[in-house]
């Protein structure tokens, strides 16, 4: 280091604001993780130190000090810094992949004891059950913890430690939460306590014990736990001089600040098999197998399993795990989110358009449009289970202009004929000069055009700036013979509505799929085929283009990294701290021609795994339109591309477009398994070990076998010995 790195790198010079002298040399305890790691990246890329420096190692020093950084790094994926930042997607894919589906492991697979932070999205159904409909007294009860947007699959266990502003939050959460139960929504067992005449019995005590414990930490409270909240409670009620209020308030907010109403614990406190693994319990079983999969504790029939000792073999878990699949009934928002994060599309609404160029209007309707039509078509997809990989990257239908899954065809056709009569009703009346409150009269007239219009819910019925939206689309749609689109969606975790119901609204959101809104017929019945030639799969559906992409251009390197790690089981290291990476601006050159910069050799040995792939979607704009010619410079478009360096020979060739690129890595063993090993990531919380072979390959078998099925490779991985074993120290 101090002969070849420090110069340039040091206390006199240091290129790229990177210093190498202050490096804590103490590697195997995580420290300066993150900059080791991309010294090694470089050492073994060749990256450092750069050709052009005077004083180069030889080949036994280079191999020497990657030998020994790679041992170092490996003994650091153990530490407590190592194992939060090999969680991050970035480290994910350096386990080599071959290796891993070889079947020469013959480690039995296991994972580390977890301690998950609650997903938000539990902790936030777990509040809407306390305050059902008050929603001032639901905003005030906040996240504890703060929740980081990143690219890749979020992994909860990460931010485990309670800082001072995370404890203040959870003591007001609490707070808030007791007060709720005590003025408003009061419990039966709360109210009989509050209303008696002397103390609470023992009996009633511990009532209120099971009732909070079910609650909150979402589980019956063990009999120790019971008898110690129990004795608190009844404790607290004499300290106060014989408040009963007081002492249940002191008994409640305990109960609320329990590390288990906001942490999930799967330490692996079962039996231990010969190999010194540890299953996890009864409880925990049931806890992660409901979680896996919902938002919800453990069902009854879960919970009788588990207090029967029947989720004690891989059987016996996939029995519970298929009945929840099966059941239409139990929500399932874990799938949905997991292809959102492999994807990356829900992104789109974060990407920032200027509003200059949005004509000063509210991008985000059009872009939630477009996430919620990417997802009827996983959902759409996944209904189906069959080859269901292949199918979301090749398919040749689209949603377009669609209300949901759910939505009954004949419904549909009713909501139209409304449409059909509101704007009947309108046309020949002042609907320009409307206010937004309609007048009671005006009110009462339109709900008897037809009974859609009478059974809206009061927030959403009909205003007038809701029919000044409807009439300039509604117009050219009659003129034109066109079915109007019927655009109402509810974003995923049905936090609001929105309508896309503006004829700027339809005429930009139908860009976006290269459809002109005078000449948009909506069909009813969807998805149906779009141009084939031009769209294939959901990385040519606007929302993914839009989600990889800039503010005002396209982005060839971030779609070119997403195919290189999510498909092709690659890794791309990190810019060199020796490189400034700035394209040069030219409006009189095409992407493309700009990107000849990164052909220089210290750049090329990395935007090789990402230029050939990504430039194979500069056929679409930053908007996720198609074109033929780049507005900018005026010049074609040149969208021609290359698979290199696959690991597959049959699989590397060039490419003339995304589609003819989509078509073939669908057909792809490998591109199948790098799926694996992300839904491995996304429902095991951690990356993948050698040590987990045995799991993937299983998985890998069952998707094969089943036709694809998505939820025969699930079943799979969430009865698998890295689910459900558990190896490392864990409080017995």
């Amino acid at each position: 280091m101090d002969n070849h790195c420090v110069g340039c790198h040091g206390p006199k010079k240091a290129k790229g604001s990177i210093r190498l002298d202050h490096l804590d040399s103490r590697i195997s305890q995580g420290l300066d993780f993150e900059t080791w790691n991309e010294i090694y990246d470089q050492l073994a890329q060749r990256e450092m130190p750069p050709e052009d420096a005077k004083h180069q190692p030889d080949e036994a020093q280079r191999a020497s000090i990657i030998s020994w950084l790679g041992k170092e790094l490996e003994k650091a994926r153990s530490s407590p810094r190592g194992r939060h930042l090999l969680g991050q997607f970035s480290f994910g894919n350096q386990v080599d992949h071959d290796a891993l589906f070889s079947g020469e492991i013959k480690e039995l697979p296991f994972s580390p004891p977890r301690l998950w932070r609650m997903n938000p999205n539990i902790y936030d159904r777990t509040k809407k059950r306390i305050f059902k409909d008050h929603w001032m007294e639901l905003r005030k009860a906040r996240q504890p913890f703060s929740l980081e947007q990143r690219p890749g699959i979020n992994d909860y266990s990460e931010g485990l430690f309670a800082d001072s502003a995370t404890l203040e939050t959870l003591l007001l959460n609490a707070r808030g939460i007791v007060e709720h139960q005590l003025n408003r929504d009061i419990p039966l067992i709360f109210r009989t306590i509050l209303e008696s005449d002397g103390p609470p019995t023992p009996e009633q005590a511990e009532a209120a014990v099971r009732f909070q414990f079910k609650t909150l930490v979402l589980r019956p409270p063990s009999a120790k736990e019971l008898a110690r909240y129990r004795d608190y409670f009844l404790q607290s009620i004499k300290e106060s001089g014989g408040d009963v209020r007081a002492g249940l308030e002191v008994c409640l907010k305990a109960i609320a600040l329990n590390p288990e109403a906001v942490y999930r614990m799967e330490l692996g406190l079962g039996l231990r098999d010969d190999h010194g693994r540890t299953i996890l319990s009864d409880n925990e079983l049931a806890f992660a197998i409901a979680f896996s999969l919902t938002d919800d504790p453990p069902d009854q029939t879960l919970w009788s399993a588990a207090r029967s000792g029947n989720l004690g073999n891989p059987e016996q878990i996939q029995a519970q795990l298929e009945r929840i699949l099966r059941n239409p009934k139990i929500a399932k928002p874990k799938l949905l989110r997991f292809f959102r994060e492999f994807f990356g599309y829900h992104r789109a609404p974060r990407v920032f358009k200027d509003a200059k160029r949005f004509k000063n209007y509210d991008w985000g309707i059009v872009a939630n449009q477009l996430v919620h039509e990417a997802d009827l078509l996983v959902l759409h997809t996944l209904k189906q289970d069959r080859d269901v990989l292949r199918q979301l990257i090749t398919t040749e239908k689209y949603f377009v202009g669609h209300i949901g899954l759910e939505a009954d065809p004949k419904n549909l056709e009713q909501r139209l004929i409304a449409l059909r009569r509101l704007y009947d009703y309108w046309k020949e009346k002042p609907w320009k000069k409307l206010e937004y409150e309609l007048e009671a009269k005006v009110r009462t007239e339109i709900e008897r055009l037809h009974p859609y219009f009478e059974v809206q819910p009061m927030k959403h019925r009909m205003s007038g700036g809701l029919i000044k939206d409807y009439m300039p689309y509604l117009t050219i749609c009659y003129e034109n013979g066109l079915r109007p689109m019927l655009a109402q969606f509810i974003l995923m975790e049905g936090e609001r509505e929105r309508n896309l119901t503006s004829a700027h609204d339809q005429r930009f959101f139908l860009s976006a799929y290269n459809l002109s809104v005078d000449q948009f017929d909506c069909p009813i019945e969807q998805p149906f085929e779009l141009n084939k030639e031009q769209r294939v799969g959901l990385l040519t559906h606007p929302s993914w283009l839009i989600a990889h992409s800039k503010n005002t251009d396209t982005n060839p390197i971030t779609r070119g990294k997403w195919i290189r790690e999510r498909l092709l089981a690659g890794h791309v290291p990190d810019v060199p701290i020796t490189v400034d990476a700035v394209v040069p601006e030219d409006p009189h050159k095409t992407l493309r021609e700009r990107f000849r910069a990164t052909r220089q050799q210290e750049c090329w040995r990395c935007h090789k795994k990402m230029n050939p792939l990504g430039m194979t979607f500069e056929a679409y704009d930053d908007f996720g339109r198609f074109r033929t010619i780049d507005k900018a410079s005026g010049k074609p478009i040149d969208s021609r591309g290359l698979l290199d360096s696959t690991g597959v020979a049959s699989l590397d060739g060039k490419v003339q477009n995304a589609v003819e690129l989509m078509k073939r890595l669908g057909q792809s063993d490998r591109v199948r398994q790098s799926f694996i090993r992300h839904a491995f990531r996304y429902w095991m919380g951690r990356n993948e070990m050698l040590s987990d072979s045995a799991t993937l390959i299983a998985a890998d078998e069952a998707y094969v076998k089943s036709g694809g099925s998505f939820q025969a490779m699930l079943v799979s991985l969430l009865s698998s010995d890295s689910f459900i074993f558990r190896k490392g120290r864990a409080k017995q």
